[in-house]
C-alpha cells in the first residue's frame, strides 16, 4: 500500500449517509476499502435520545451469524446478541482503554498495545480471534453530554499493522463523521409540520440548504444564508435556488428533481456531487444533492408530508474543524482540556482561561496538568511551541487553503 490514502470516496458516502442511515453501511465499504482493511464498524451513543443510538458493522456478517446465530435466528437477533457480547467485553478491551485516555486520537493498535497484551485479553479471546481480527485502527470521541462516536477498521492475521500515515489520514475523517452524524440528527428531528428544530442547523459548519423538487427554498441554515448571500455563484431568485453558471444550475434543477421524484416513488437515490462555479473564480463550491424523505419516517423523531431535497455545500477556504476539535484530535484532549488549550494558545494566562470558562483556577490547572501529561510537556510555553509547530495545526491555521477534502472529487 502506497503513503497515499484517498479518503475523497470515504467522504462521498458519509455525507450520503448523513441523508440515509440505510447507506451507513455503504459508508463502511468504503472506509475499508480506503484503508485496505477486512472490515468496519461505526458506533453512535445517545443516551437521551435512544432512537439515535446506532451500531453498525461491514465485513463481518458470516462471524456474527456462525457464532451468535447457531439456533437458527434471524441475522438482526444475532448482530444484537454480538453488541451485548462486545459491551460485555469493552471493560477487558485493551484497545478501549487506551481510546478512552486519549479521546479523538486515532488509535493504531500494534503501535500502543503489545501483542501479549491484546492476544490475553477476553476480548481477543471471545471475539476478534474467532473473527480473525488482528490489526484495529480506532477513534473514539466521547462528548461533555454522554454521546459517544466510535469507528475503527480491522485487519485479519497475516496482513500489515496500520502504518503512521495511515493513522493520520484516519484522524482526518474525524470530523466530517462528527459533523455527518450531526446532520443526520438534527435533520431527523426537525418537525416540518410545526417548522420547529430547524435552528438547530445552524451550528452545522457546512451550507446546508432544503428546496422542494422545483428548487424553491424552504430552509437554508445560517451558513447557507451566509454562501447565498455572498452571491458567489449561489443565490436566491424570487425565492428559488439558482447557480450563476448555466450548466451548473441545469444540473442542480436535474439533481434536485431527480432526488424528490425517486423519493416519491420509495427508492432514494444516491446523492449526486456538483462542483460549483464561483463568479470571484476561487475554487467552486462542492456540493453535494440528496433527499430527507428517508430519515424521517425511519426515526418517526419528526413529520415530513412530502419529500425535499438537501443541497449541502461547503466553503473550500473556511475551517471545518473548530480549534478546539482540532487539538483534541491533535492531542487526545477532553473537550474540557481542549477549550482550555486553545484559550492558552490565544494568549490567555492559565486565570483568564478559567475566568472565560467560567471554571475554578484549580479546576483549570488540574486540566492543564493532564493536557501536559499527554502532550509530553511541563510548561505551558513548551505546550504552546508543541502546538504551533504541530504540522496538522501549521497547515489549518497557515493559509486559507482548502479546510476539508472536496465532495466532487
Amino acid at each position: 500500500m502506497t503513503d497515499t490514502v484517498n479518503i475523497l470516496p470515504v467522504i462521498r458516502c458519509l455525507y450520503d449517509a448523513a441523508i440515509d442511515a440505510d447507506k451507513w453501511p455503504t459508508f463502511l465499504q468504503a472506509l475499508a476499502h480506503c484503508f485496505a482493511a477486512d472490515g468496519a464498524h461505526i458506533v453512535r451513543v445517545h443516551p437521551s435520545e435512544r432512537a439515535l443510538t446506532f451500531s453498525v458493522l461491514f465485513g463481518y456478517d458470516d462471524f456474527v451469524s456462525k457464532l451468535y446465530g447457531t439456533d437458527g435466528v434471524d441475522h438482526t437477533t444475532a448482530m444484537g446478541r454480538f453488541e451485548r457480547h462486545f459491551a460485555e467485553m469493552m471493560p477487558h478491551d485493551p484497545r478501549v482503554r487506551f481510546l478512552e485516555q486519549y479521546p479523538c486520537r486515532p488509535l493504531s493498535c500494534r503501535s500502543e498495545i503489545s501483542d501479549a497484551q491484546l492476544h490475553g485479553s477476553r476480548v481477543y479471546k471471545e471475539i476478534l480471534c474467532p473473527a480473525n481480527v488482528e490489526y484495529s485502527l480506532a477513534v473514539s470521541a466521547p462528548e461533555d453530554d454522554g454521546t459517544l462516536i466510535m469507528f475503527a477498521v480491522f485487519r485479519r492475521r497475516g496482513r500489515a499493522f496500520f502504518r503512521e500515515h495511515e493513522t493520520e489520514r484516519f484522524g482526518e475523517l474525524i470530523p466530517h463523521v462528527k459533523q455527518a452524524i450531526a446532520i443526520s440528527e438534527r435533520l431527523a428531528q426537525v418537525d416540518f409540520a410545526k417548522g420547529a428544530a430547524l435552528e438547530a442547523l445552524d451550528a452545522i459548519a457546512m451550507g446546508v440548504l432544503l428546496v422542494d423538487q422545483d428548487a424553491q427554498i424552504i430552509h437554508t441554515n445560517a451558513a447557507g444564508k451566509r454562501i447565498i448571500e455572498a452571491g458567489d455563484g449561489i443565490s436566491s431568485f424570487k425565492g428559488t435556488l439558482k447557480l450563476h453558471a448555466k450548466d451548473d444550475d441545469a444540473l442542480l434543477r436535474r439533481a434536485v428533481w431527480d432526488a424528490a421524484a425517486k423519493a416519491h416513488a420509495g427508492a432514494i437515490p444516491t446523492a449526486e456531487p456538483i462542483a460549483v462555479s464561483r463568479i470571484s473564480g476561487n475554487e467552486p463550491y462542492p456540493a453535494l444533492v440528496g433527499t430527507l424523505w428517508g430519515n424521517h419516517l425511519r426515526f418517526k423523531l419528526g413529520q415530513l408530508d412530502r419529500p425535499l431535497a438537501v443541497v449541502f455545500v461547503t466553503v473550500p477556504e473556511e475551517p471545518q474543524e473548530a480549534p478546539a476539535e482540532l487539538l483534541r484530535r491533535l492531542f487526545g484532549l477532553t473537550p474540557a482540556e481542549a477549550r482550555l488549550c486553545e484559550r492558552l494558545v490565544q494568549g490567555n494566562t492559565v486565570d483568564e482561561a478559567a475566568k472565560g470558562l467560567v471554571i475554578a483556577v484549580d479546576t483549570a490547572r488540574v486540566q492543564l496538568k493532564n493536557v501536559f501529561a499527554k502532550t509530553g510537556v511541563s510548561r505551558q510555553v513548551e505546550l504552546i511551541s508543541k502546538i504551533m509547530a504541530t504540522p496538522i495545526w501549521l497547515r489549518r491555521h497557515a493559509t486559507p487553503t482548502v479546510a476539508i477534502p472536496t465532495l466532487n472529487g
